[in-house]
């Protein structure tokens, strides 16, 4: 082998492994290198994202593309947090400020763990009933395989995206990102994407972290791959439920206080299917009039929608501590008045 050989071949390898596992047999993707030499020295680095085949399509509400200059366009995604940090994900899902006279309240709905092939079509039915466009978090060790079940899975994945729904990507097995390895960490983020890929035909660029664990090493690994951070702002626990009234009942309170927000349920579990609907009977029997604009009322939006009224009117707060500590700090002081309006004036 000549020497001009020998030096092309790690090259063109590289390139070659750099994501070739979304067509293996097995499903299994090719980790880049998460180091590099420098000297004597190995300095630790990103992993470069995956590059993706000619048959997986960019959803058309993804991005603005070069075609139009970089213009968003009404169907692109808003970048709020491009440099994808926990903090500002967990703020952003505390929604839009509400200034004085503005009643609207904001909610979108997220459900994570599936798909689930027990429970995904009646849930589609229930969303499609109230003309609800949710976000689906997947699982991707769901849909890979030759069983079944997973090709029920994979049915599952492609019935929501045709339904006019958005899909996220919510890490391979649903383990703990932060305690893994970091290849191990990696392989969950890039196997799960190419499972759904597979599924639904489209890339998936949205990320919700198992248990919203993040540390700045994982936001590095979602920069690189253009990913957003979605997590959320109201959660029901509804996993630790079975009784879809106080599912129902633990969202409508926590909405309440917090003026709208991303619900946070799971479509693996019956009990939330159920709590549901009745949430959504709610939102519809106190629903925001347009002609009354000043009276508190509600609108259930897609998770585009709610980002960009978001963008529109941001949180003053540098933080979702700082809001919840303002909110903690209004409510002190309501109920400081409600109590002094009940002492009667001395003689």
């Amino acid at each position: 082998m000549g020497p001009a050989l020998r030096v092309l071949l790690p090259v063109v390898a590289l390139g070659v492994g750099t994501w070739v596992g979304l067509g293996r047999p097995d499903g299994r993707t090719t980790l880049a290198a998460t180091s590099r030499a420098v000297g004597s020295v190995r300095v630790p680095r990103l992993p470069e994202a995956p590059s993706w085949p000619s048959w997986v399509s960019t959803p058309p509400f993804a991005r603005s593309s070069e075609d139009d200059g970089g213009a968003e366009t009404a169907n692109s995604w808003p970048r709020l947090n491009p440099e994808d940090r926990t903090e500002t994900a967990w703020l952003l899902a505390e929604g839009p400020s509400h200034p004085a006279g503005d009643g609207r309240r904001l909610v979108t709905f997220t459900f994570d763990d599936g798909p689930f092939p027990e429970t995904i079509e009646p849930l589609l039915r229930i969303l499609e009933r109230h003309h609800v466009v949710a976000t689906f978090f997947l699982i991707g060790r769901y849909l890979e395989g030759p069983t079944a079940h997973a090709e029920e899975a994979r049915r599952c994945a492609k019935q929501i995206v045709e339904a006019g729904h958005y899909v996220g990507n919510h890490a391979l097995d649903h383990k703990l990102l932060t305690v893994l390895p970091h290849a191990a960490a990696i392989e969950q983020i890039d196997q799960s994407a190419a499972a759904i890929a597979q599924a639904t035909g489209q890339r998936v660029f949205l990320f919700r972290p198992p248990y919203g664990a993040t540390d700045p090493w994982l936001e590095g690994v979602m920069r690189e791959r253009q990913l957003e951070l979605v997590l959320w702002s109201v959660d029901a626990e509804d996993m630790k439920r079975s009784d879809p009234g106080e599912i129902a009942t633990s969202i409508e309170q926590q909405l309440e206080y917090e003026h709208g927000g991303v619900v946070l349920l799971h479509d693996v579990h019956w009990p939330s299917v159920k709590a549901v609907e009745r949430v959504l009977r709610w939102l519809e029997q106190n629903r925001w009039d347009a002609e009354r604009p000043d009276r508190t009322g509600w609108e259930v939006v897609d998770l585009p929608t709610y980002l960009r009224a978001t963008a529109e009117s941001p949180q003053p707060f540098a933080s979702r501590d700082a809001l919840e500590s303002s909110r903690h700090d209004a409510g002190a002081h309501k109920n400081a008045v409600a109590s002094l309006s009940h002492i009667k004036p001395m003689e």
